[in-house]
C-alpha cells in the first residue's frame, strides 16, 4: 500500500493531483528575515504587528535570541531579479521603513542577510476550502499545500502543526489498514477550522491591499459579523496527540 501525504507548499504537486483549484495572489508582496540578538531580546513571546502607511511589519520571537519578522507592502510590478540580492532587499526595506520606530529599523539592519527573501503573497480562497476534495483514497494534502494563507494572523505554521497532530492521531487510532478512513475523518475535522482562519486572514489581507470603498466596507462588515473577537483564532485547541 502506498500512502502519500502532501505537505509540499503552495506549489503542491499533490494538490494538483487532487485537482484543487489554483492558489490566488494578493496584490501584496513580502520581505522575510531572521534577526539574531547575541545578548538576548526583550520581546514578549507572542506575535506582534505594526501597521503604518499601508505597510505591515510582523515580529515573532523564535527563542530568547532569534526573531522572525516580515514586512508586507503593496506589490509594484518591476524587475524582480533585483530582489534576489539580499543586500538590495535589506536596503530597500530600510528605506521603506525609514519612518518606523528605531527598534524596527535596528531589527532590519542587524538581520542575517542570508535569511532574507522576497515573495508575492498567495492564498487558497476560503470558498475553495468549503468544497475542495483534500483526500482521495490514500492520498491527502495538509499544511500550506491545503490552506496556504497570508501572514496577517501569524497562524499559517500553527494551522500546519494542528494538521499534523490531528492526522497523526487519526492514523494511530484507526490503524494503517484504514488509512483512507483516517484521511476522510481528518478532512471533516479540520475543514471548519481552516475555513475560519483562512477567511479571517483573507479579509485582513484585502483590507491591507488598499481596496475600493465598497470592498473595504464589505470586508469590515464581515469582520464585525464573523470575527467580533479578533483573537478567537488563538483560543483553538486541536486536542492531544
Amino acid at each position: 500500500m502506498i500512502v502519500v501525504i502532501g505537505c509540499d507548499g503552495d506549489k503542491s504537486i499533490v494538490a494538483d493531483f487532487l485537482n484543487l483549484k489554483r492558489i490566488k495572489t494578493f496584490p501584496l508582496c513580502e520581505v522575510r528575515g531572521l534577526t539574531n540578538y547575541p545578548y538576548g531580546h526583550s520581546f514578549a513571546h507572542e506575535f506582534t504587528s505594526f501597521k503604518k502607511d499601508n505597510i505591515l511589519v510582523g515580529r515573532i520571537p523564535i527563542d530568547n535570541k532569534l526573531v522572525y519578522w516580515f514586512c508586507t507592502q503593496q506589490y509594484i510590478l518591476k524587475d524582480e531579479r533585483i530582489w534576489k540580492d539580499p543586500k538590495v532587499i535589506q536596503h530597500n526595506t530600510l528605506e521603506l521603513l525609514s519612518n518606523y520606530p528605531q527598534g524596527i529599523q535596528e531589527m532590519i539592519k542587524t538581520t542575517e542577510t542570508k535569511s532574507l527573501s522576497f515573495k508575492r503573497l498567495r492564498y487558497r480562497a476560503p470558498w475553495d476550502l468549503i468544497t475542495g476534495t483534500f483526500s482521495r483514497g490514500t492520498v491527502i494534502v495538509a499544511g500550506d499545500a491545503k490552506h496556504v494563507m497570508g501572514p496577517f494572523l501569524g497562524q499559517g505554521g500553527s494551522a500546519a502543526l494542528e494538521d499534523a497532530v490531528v492526522l497523526a492521531r487519526n492514523m494511530a487510532q484507526l490503524g494503517l489498514d484504514h488509512v483512507g478512513d483516517a484521511f476522510n475523518l481528518f478532512v471533516r475535522q479540520r475543514r471548519i477550522r481552516v475555513i475560519r482562519v483562512s477567511l479571517q486572514t483573507y479579509l485582513i489581507g484585502m483590507l491591507s491591499s488598499n481596496p475600493s470603498r465598497l470592498k473595504k466596507f464589505i470586508c469590515i462588515l464581515l469582520m464585525i459579523i464573523l470575527f467580533r473577537n479578533q483573537k478567537s483564532h488563538m483560543d483553538y485547541d486541536c486536542g492531544a496527540l
